[in-house]
């Protein structure tokens, strides 16, 4: 089952063709919340809530506020928060909003086809600790617009998928809780759309031996087209496409994210690097070869095979990073498979159970399972914020076609 990246803030998606707002619509705000719920000592715990929200067709997200609860210093906190929206056609396969569901990335809930006909609609990785909370604020840019699907099956209603991921890093039980405002507005049509891109398949080959530094893993992504598991609609923009932003995403054991430009014949160009994994910022309207500020050209020979490439290095027990642990399934070997060995027959798939089991408090996860030992561990791709990721996200629309080709992806046009 693939994995969805989340906690990422800049980008949104659609799938489904916008629907024409009544007249004299008015503004609503949507206010949802995930929680409390319980959560063990030195445990992640990643729970989804599904909401269904009538009477929004026709309208567009405007801006959106997440909070999350933080404590005990930071022990216990938010890994990732985000809001996904539904463009199916089989709402009636999800959960009821009393039910809270444990699944990582809620990669398993719902209708078969959630995961190609999800909408991100909001997130947040704690970006601004204001008291007792951790906040994000967001708002669309310039003329671009995130739409507010609905299901071909009920298309007055909307459905949200709430998606909260917390860690607690003490020695007591804990509690999550996330409150998310969401300003919805009549639809403008003269707006162009955005949605949500991933690329991930530099995770599929992280693996650092306990001790270690590396080595790098590094994937690229173009407007090739090509079959893509974690980004919506399953494929990748089959032409030329704006990017807006492209952002890293690793986690706490992620030592530099590097982005660049390739193109045949020509010298990698950088387009960002972080050292920061709580704060990596973003490329925003890059220069990708073409002329146009945020063109990315389809991935054509005549165009040089345009391409961006991600790369990531990581750090078990050294460079300041803390060592991973993990149960112990046979004596004498460290635990903790990459996904390109455990999966190597799909060269898309990210499984997500690969990662050495977590020993938990006093190593009590480890009871009765291999050899009961809590020992070093490989660190690989896995959901919990113990596990690494290396994934690009990129938030995308069409180019302006009556537009000069300069200004095609001027989002103010």
């Amino acid at each position: 089952m693939p994995t969805r990246c989340r906690g990422l803030l800049l980008v949104v998606a659609l799938l489904a063709a916008p629907r024409a707002a009544p007249a004299k619509s008015p503004m609503r705000v949507l206010r949802l919340q995930v929680g409390p719920f319980p959560i063990e000592p030195r445990r992640d715990r990643e729970v989804c809530r599904v909401v269904r929200v009538p009477g929004v067709a026709g309208m567009q997200l405007e801006s959106w506020e997440a909070r999350s609860r933080v404590y005990r210093r930071d022990l216990v906190g938010t890994h990732h928060f985000v809001a996904y929206g539904y463009a199916g056609n089989d709402s009636s396969a999800f959960p009821g909003p009393s039910e809270l569901v444990d699944d990582p990335g809620c990669s398993s809930l719902g209708p078969a086809d959630f995961f190609k006909k999800r909408v991100f609609l909001a997130g947040s990785g704690g970006e601004s600790v204001r008291g007792k909370w951790a906040i994000t604020r967001a708002q669309m840019p310039g003329r671009l617009t995130q739409l507010m699907p609905t299901p071909s099956d009920t298309p007055g209603d909307a459905i949200v998928i709430l998606n909260s991921h917390y860690f607690n890093h003490s020695a007591r039980r804990a509690r999550g809780f996330v409150k998310l405002k969401i300003r919805l507005a009549p639809l403008d049509p003269a707006k162009r759309p955005v949605r949500q891109m991933m690329e991930a398949t530099a995770s599929r080959d992280i693996r650092v031996a306990p001790q270690a530094v590396g080595p790098a893993v590094s994937a690229t992504w173009a407007a090739d087209g090509a079959r893509n598991d974690e980004t919506e609609g399953g494929f990748n923009p089959a032409g030329d496409v704006c990017v807006f932003a492209l952002t890293p995403h690793m986690h706490g054991r992620g030592v530099r994210f590097t982005i660049d430009y390739e193109e045949d014949g020509r010298a990698p160009a950088r387009l960002h690097e972080t050292t920061d994994y709580l704060h990596p910022g973003s490329s925003l309207l890059p220069s990708l070869g073409s002329g146009a500020l945020g063109l990315l050209r389809a991935y054509t020979a005549e165009n040089g095979h345009p391409r961006i490439r991600y790369t990531c290095l990581h750090a078990n027990g050294t460079e300041g990073k803390p060592l991973k642990m993990g149960c112990e399934e046979s004596a004498g070997v460290v635990p903790g498979r990459s996904a390109a060995e455990a999966h190597a027959a799909d060269g898309e798939l990210l499984g997500l159970d690969d990662h050495a089991r977590p020993c938990g408090l006093d190593a009590v996860n480890c009871q009765q399972h291999g050899t009961g030992r809590c020992v070093p561990a490989n660190l690989v791709f896995g959901p919990l914020s113990d596990d690494e990721m290396c994934i690009l996200v990129a938030m995308v629309y069409e180019p302006k076609h009556d537009a000069p080709p300069e200004q095609a992806c001027n989002p103010n046009l």
